[in-house]
C-alpha cells in the first residue's frame, strides 16, 4: 500500500468552526477512523453522497493556484476521467481499482479540510437550488463535455490555459455541490472565455511570428 507523505502530524479538533455540509462529508471520514491512513477509496465513497460536485472541487482548487508544470497537467488528468465518467451517466465519481488502495495520512486530510472548511462554508452563503433542469441526467452530461474541454485544456502546452478554464470548472463545482443551475451556468460561461482567450493567444502568436518572418526573410 502506498504512502502519500505530504503534511506533518496534524490533529483535527472538532467543534472550532462550523463546517459547510459538504465537507462535513470528510470530516465525518477523518473522525471516524482511528487509523492514521485513510484509502482514498474511503474518501471518493464518502464525497459519491454529494456526486461529482465535491471531488471535482477539490481537484479544481489545484487548477486555479499557481503551481509549476506538470503539477496542473497532473491534477487536471483525474477532471478529464470524471468529465468521462459524467458524460457516460454516472451519478457519481469512479477511480480505477489500482488507485483505491493508495492512502494518504489522516493528519493530512484533516488539515487540508480545515483549511478549506471556512472558505467553502462563505461561498455557500450565496448558492442555493435554482434553475434545477440544470441538474437533469441530460444537463449532467452536457456538463460533462464542457469541463471535458476546459480539463483538456489544461493538458495542452497553451499560454493562459490554466486558471480561466480551471476558474470555470471550479465555480460549476460548487455550482454542483449546491444545485445551483445559475452558478453552474455562470462556470461555463468562465470556462469558455478561458479557451476563447488561449485560442486567440495562440493565434496572435502564430500571426506574430510570421510577422517576425516577413521582417527578417
Amino acid at each position: 500500500m502506498k504512502d502519500l507523505d505530504i503534511a506533518p502530524k496534524a490533529q483535527f479538533p472538532s467543534g472550532d468552526f462550523a463546517p459547510s455540509s459538504a465537507t462535513r462529508l470528510l470530516e465525518n471520514v477523518v473522525n471516524s477512523n482511528g487509523s492514521d491512513k485513510l484509502l482514498i477509496k474511503d474518501l471518493i465513497d464518502a464525497m459519491n453522497k454529494v456526486g461529482f460536485g465535491l471531488v471535482m472541487m477539490i481537484f479544481a482548487f489545484g487548477l486555479v493556484i499557481p503551481l509549476p508544470p506538470p503539477f496542473p497537467s497532473i491534477i487536471s488528468t483525474p477532471l478529464v476521467l470524471f468529465a468521462i465518467q459524467m458524460i457516460l451517466g454516472f451519478q457519481a465519481p469512479h477511480l480505477p481499482k489500482r488507485f483505491c488502495n493508495i492512502s494518504v495520512k489522516r493528519s493530512t486530510v484533516a488539515m487540508l479540510v480545515k483549511k478549506s472548511m471556512p472558505y467553502i462554508a462563505k461561498i455557500e452563503k450565496f448558492l442555493r437550488p435554482r434553475l434545477l433542469f440544470m441538474n437533469s441526467l441530460i444537463a449532467q452530461r452536457i456538463i460533462g463535455i464542457f469541463i471535458f474541454i476546459f480539463t483538456s485544456f489544461v493538458l495542452l502546452p497553451i499560454p493562459l490555459s490554466n486558471f480561466i478554464p480551471g476558474l470555470g470548472v471550479l465555480i460549476i463545482s460548487f455550482g454542483l455541490l449546491s444545485k445551483d443551475g445559475l452558478v453552474i451556468i455562470l462556470g461555463i460561461v468562465v470556462g469558455l472565455t478561458g479557451v476563447i482567450i488561449s485560442l486567440s493567444a495562440v493565434f496572435f502568436g502564430i500571426e506574430a511570428l510570421k510577422y517576425v518572418k516577413n521582417l527578417l526573410f
